[in-house]
């Protein structure tokens, strides 16, 4: 993996990469590669931070199943009428069809497939986002009915991100922190964006530096973290090296099975936060990719091995090196000829 994440880094324009391995259901393995900051000659290494862009996502859904788990909503409630600063405005579909279930595994039918973001001023609240008054951002509607098939939605997060604020009375980020980050072991992690001197700098397709920015969305694409605390993450979903169940304390082994599973509506491509896929031996893939501007990101496990990577870079051209890297890890993890779990059907998902 380390002379493939070289490789990689060397055939793409980004700047740095960094990947992290889970292996026996733990975080592994991490490294850094090439340049966080090229004009300050500063390395990547596995303490340097990135932004996650839409790797939020199966983050966030940990948190709005833990309230899931504590009885604060239900997974197939209707929650428009937990909401009290934003509804969708009026369509031909019924909002009450808008449900937890339905957020997380993009069935909603809601609108916005992903954000611009904003110059990282205090960002506005996630209701004028959702209304379409925030920086760069088009207000959240119906597009199909709830339930009716499956169509991409970072405004559908944005509605959960509105939802945990409502059920807690809390900003998502200090809930997340709480719930999710800290407990996982994710230190260097927030929903917050604050620049560090650990933070890599974001760079365009050319490797020219593009500006910092920020996002009210995050829940949709504000996670900023590192890849050996995105390690940690993957290894939560994966039964431990000691027999610890799948959920660390977070979730319920049972929601996590549930979150890894083909959701109602996606004809097996989605699970709740998760794409899914299975690889031509018959392995379930579970993954979700990235992109804000100047940012890529990828992670992926392979539930039945107890095995996963993640892969983060700090430019647009990052894209072709986190598949390049990806992919090969792939091959080692399901060697030709090695027992792999009978096949679940479906076909792979697509980006």
């Amino acid at each position: 993996m380390d002379a493939a994440a070289r490789q990689a880094l060397a055939a793409s324009t980004a700047p740095g990469l960094a990947v992290a391995l889970v292996r026996h259901g733990r975080a592994a393995w991490a490294r850094g590669y090439g340049l966080a900051d090229p004009e300050a000659g500063a390395p990547v290494t596995a303490a340097t931070r990135f932004q996650a862009a839409s790797l939020s996502k199966p983050v966030t859904a940990w948190g709005v199943l833990r309230l899931v788990e504590q009885g604060r909503i239900g997974l197939d409630e209707p929650v428009t009428g937990r909401l009290r600063r934003w509804r969708p405005p009026p369509s031909p579909f019924d909002p009450e069809g808008i449900t937890v279930r339905r957020l997380l595994s993009h069935t909603a039918g809601l609108s916005v497939h992903g954000y611009a973001g904003q110059r990282p001023e205090e960002p506005p609240p996630i209701a004028a986002s959702l209304s379409g008054e925030a920086g760069g951002s088009f207000p959240v509607e119906l597009l199909q009915a709830p339930g009716r098939g499956w169509l991409y939605s970072g405004g559908g997060y944005s509605v959960l991100q509105l939802l945990v604020e409502e059920l807690t009375g809390r900003p998502f980020a200090a809930f997340m922190r709480r719930q999710v980050l800290a407990p996982l072991g994710m230190t260097a992690s927030s929903f917050r964006w604050r620049r560090t001197a650990a933070t890599a700098r974001p760079h365009d397709r050319r490797g020219a530096r593009v500006p910092d920015f920020t996002f009210a969305e995050q829940a949709a694409a504000g996670l900023v973290t590192t890849a050996p605390d995105l390690a940690r993450f993957v290894a939560a979903a994966l039964p431990g090296p000691e027999g610890e169940p799948p959920g660390r304390g977070v979730l319920r082994p049972a929601l996590v099975a549930l979150a890894l599973a083909a959701a109602p509506g996606t004809d097996g491509r989605w699970g709740l936060g998760y794409g899914l896929g299975l690889l031509p031996g018959g392995d379930l893939l579970a993954y979700h990719e990235g992109a804000n501007r100047g940012w890529r990101a990828g992670l992926a496990l392979l539930p039945e091995r107890r095995a996963g990577i993640v892969a983060l870079a700090n430019g647009d051209g990052g894209d072709g090196a986190i598949d390049a890297v990806v992919q090969r890890w792939v091959a080692l993890a399901t060697p030709p000829g090695r027992p792999s779990p009978a096949a679940l059907g479906g076909q792979p998902a697509g980006r």
